[in-house]
């Protein structure tokens, strides 16, 4: 989804662009940690505590111009701007995903809190993907998911699905249901949350669905 942006501007340009984001104080930027939230949000960390599921895809849309550039890129019926998996680690529910360093101060699969993936995310803009396979196949795309992780491998910046030794957000989701659920199949980055948001492959989840 960043591939227009490296085709207009090097990577000096978008390390000042995301300085910039951060200096303007944009929650998508910021530590979710240091600060308290809010009433709504920790009803909505509740909620999603209470509804996950193992392997459980989660959508969200960031704050800032370019979670705004990715979604109306995108050509999804539904707001979103990253992705990344579920996955229960010591009765805690992590999310596993793939956000390039030039945003974040790591670069490529990393982990998450469930709160901290929900603080860094618009209001109700939170929903999964539940896909129709059995709740061990969706563990053992979760658990994938996690290997990638271990192997520290780094964001896809040429957004090259055919490689995975790098990752970009949704190539991971991609990636760890291959074996899974082969319909799921890459195109384009562009139609990538279209694909990975198929009904007829599972269900969608969550208090609101944020509909474009």
């Amino acid at each position: 989804w960043l591939r227009v942006l490296y085709g207009v501007w090097n990577k000096s340009m978008i390390k000042i662009l995301a300085l910039s984001f951060c200096l303007m104080a944009l929650p998508g930027c910021t530590n979710p940690t240091t600060f308290t939230p809010s009433a709504a949000q920790k009803a909505e960390i509740e909620y999603w505590e209470r509804s996950l599921q193992n392997g459980d895809v989660l959508f969200r849309l960031g704050y800032g111009a370019v979670s705004e550039w990715i979604n109306q890129r995108q050509k999804s019926n539904f707001k979103v701007s990253h992705a990344g998996i579920a996955l229960q680690i010591r009765g805690k529910w992590m999310v596993i995903h793939s956000i390039s360093g030039m945003l974040e101060a790591e670069d490529g699969v990393q982990i998450s809190t469930l709160p901290q993936f929900i603080l860094e995310a618009q209001p109700a803009s939170v929903f999964t993907m539940r896909y129709a396979v059995s709740k061990q196949q969706r563990l053992a795309a979760a658990k994938a998911a996690f290997q990638y992780w271990k192997k520290g491998i780094r964001f896809d910046h040429q957004f090259n699905s055919n490689d995975p030794t790098k990752m970009y957000c949704s190539e991971l989701i991609f990636y760890s249901y291959r074996s899974i659920l082969p319909q799921l199949q890459p195109s384009h980055p562009d139609y990538d949350f279209q694909v990975l948001t198929d009904t007829s492959l599972g269900k969608m989840i969550g208090p609101s669905l944020p509909k474009k």
